[in-house]
């Protein structure tokens, strides 16, 4: 006589109950992903918010270097435009640059200029040596400026260093389109401040923001 087992053996049925338990257990956040794959073309342009040198600078024979065209890269590889001057000074003077850096504007619409202490990313401090030089840049505001002591017009503080600290201005200066503003900067050199020259000069970093509006 044979025997028949059904060990191991499953009809249509059981079949469609296996798939169906096993759809049961799928996660819900599991479905279909659709991708849609989209094209870019980015050109470069020219910069519309430049900077250039002021007379001053070009005559300072050594008292101010600046720097607007400074590269520093971050962590992550992206290079960064900042600004850096380095200031030397005698004792007990005040120097006036009255065309330190001109700012111009070709972006098609009015800028507001702010600026804004920074460290630099490659590990320059955003203020360094300072000790005895104060330092304040002004930018001409004839809407919300004021008097400055030996400066012509109304003027707006954008930034100080007193006493090494960096103090960012709250006040931003409108920039029109196609217009130029000159920055003037006033140094204040401790009485009792050695002469700086060289590596022994301070020096100030930050950022010129052109915020579009």
């Amino acid at each position: 006589m044979t025997t028949t087992s059904n060990a191991g053996r499953f009809g249509k049925g059981g079949a469609i109950a296996i798939i169906i338990g096993l759809l049961m257990v799928v996660p819900a956040a599991a479905g279909i992903i659709v991708q849609n794959f989209l094209r870019a073309d980015i050109e470069v342009a020219a910069a519309c918010f430049t900077k250039t040198d002021g007379a001053d600078i070009a005559s300072t024979t050594g008292l101010i270097d600046f720097d607007e065209t400074q590269t520093v890269a971050t962590a992550g590889g992206v290079n960064l435009l900042q600004e850096r001057a380095t200031f030397s000074a005698f004792q007990g003077d005040r120097m006036l640059y009255t065309e330190a850096v001109t700012f111009n504007n070709t972006c098609g619409h009015d800028l507001e200029l702010l600026f804004i202490s920074a460290a630099d990313p490659a590990g320059g401090a955003a203020v360094e040596d300072m000790a005895g030089l104060d330092v304040r840049f002004y930018l001409p505001d004839a809407t919300n400026g004021g008097a400055v002591p030996g400066l012509t017009g109304d003027w707006t503080e954008m930034l100080s260093v007193v006493g090494g600290t960096a103090t960012d201005g709250t006040t931003a200066v409108t920039l029109a389109d196609t217009a130029t503003l000159t920055m003037a900067i006033v140094v204040d050199a401790d009485s009792a401040a050695a002469v700086r020259t060289g590596a022994d000069a301070g020096t100030v970093r930050w950022i010129a923001q052109a915020d579009h509006g």
